[in-house]
């Protein structure tokens, strides 16, 4: 039993893993403000031929991917408080 709970453990950690690393795209902007004790992380989208927009992707804590665009000061602002992530 012991060994049962640890697979399932360990098969639980890398689908984590492997959802947060997952390719994701922006299309579109969320206008509103995000307030920033709510975000975890962002990452930069560049546009490329598959995202067709430059935005910045947000990690929310309640693990939601919110998508910004850069040229907006609360974006500029949250993007200097919240941690890059490669």
């Amino acid at each position: 039993m012991a060994k049962l709970t640890a697979c399932v453990f360990l098969m639980l950690m890398v689908l984590t893993e492997l959802t947060e690393s997952s390719p994701f795209c922006c299309t579109q902007y969320q206008e509103t403000p995000l307030p920033v004790q709510a975000l975890k992380y962002y990452k930069i989208q560049r546009d490329t031929d598959y995202c067709n927009i430059k935005a910045v992707i947000f990690r929310t804590k309640r693990k939601r991917l919110v998508c910004a665009n850069p040229d907006q000061e609360w974006v500029q602002k949250a993007m200097e408080s919240v941690p890059e992530k490669h």
